[in-house]
């Protein structure tokens, strides 16, 4: 087995389910659809459920930081090694993920690897080791996981949208009458606004990233703001009647 993908350990609660959906997300991507995915944990003992055998998986038992069980799972081919937390809720989750990611600093593997890291302090000490991705567990999307394997870097952004640390999404009241989405796009930015991402219909509907040159019939748009310069609803409006001004006065 080589190219494969290495899951280490197992989610605490309904790990069948989580792996299920990550795995359905992997072979939604037709790079993916047929690269090998190994398990290594202690959760299966009696087998895997038959869902997951069906989705083509292969189970190891023991754990990531014992160098037989490492070398059952032929993890030096491996194209990309996952830890997750033992327990998302426990910071002593990180010193046990720290140890199966140093043993693969020794393996010269770090670069490959992705890990949940619980406590945010303990972030740099994964990345001095050489690790490719550390992110924080997020039980209900393991898609967030998948993207850091498929696009690294997505996983910041994701992150981001979560806390209100940088940025944060913000929705604004503004009234379209089928506008172009560019026009809408273009009046935010050059006021240094935001980002415009999505809009919400007449109807209550949100459509998320459409085409630039879609008329956009709306009662408010969705918007990436920064935390520290939240724009108000007053300036939005301002910026997008400011932008029409000058395309007439054009």
């Amino acid at each position: 087995m080589n190219n494969h993908i290495v899951i280490i350990n197992a989610p605490k609660f309904d790990p069948d389910i989580y792996f299920e959906r990550f795995i359905q997300q992997v072979r939604a991507n037709s790079l993916t659809k047929k690269t090998p995915i190994v398990l290594l944990n202690n959760l299966y003992l009696d087998g895997l459920p038959m869902t997951l055998e069906h989705m083509g998986v292969s189970f190891v038992s023991g754990h990531g930081n014992h160098e037989t069980d490492f070398k059952l799972t032929n993890m030096e081919e491996a194209a990309h090694v996952i830890v997750l937390a033992d327990d998302e809720h426990s910071f002593d989750s990180d010193s046990l993920s720290f140890d199966i990611c140093y043993r693969m600093k020794e393996h010269g593997l770090a670069y490959r690897v992705i890990v949940e890291c619980v406590d945010d302090e303990n972030r740099d000490r994964f990345k001095n080791i050489g690790v490719k991705t550390v992110i924080r567990p997020i039980r209900s999307y393991p898609e967030v996981l998948v993207r850091a394997m498929e696009s690294p870097g997505a996983e910041v952004l994701i992150e981001d949208m979560f806390t209100r640390a940088n940025d944060l999404i913000m929705r604004y009241p503004l009234w379209l009458e089928g506008d172009k989405w560019q026009e809408v796009m273009l009046a935010m930015v050059m006021e240094d606004l935001g980002t415009p991402l999505a809009y919400v219909s007449k109807e209550g509907k949100v459509n998320v990233h459409p085409s630039s040159q879609e008329a956009v019939y709306a009662q408010s748009i969705l918007m990436l703001v920064r935390t520290e310069n939240t724009p108000s609803d007053a300036q939005v409006r301002d910026a997008f009647a400011l932008y029409h001004n000058k395309q007439i006065s054009a």
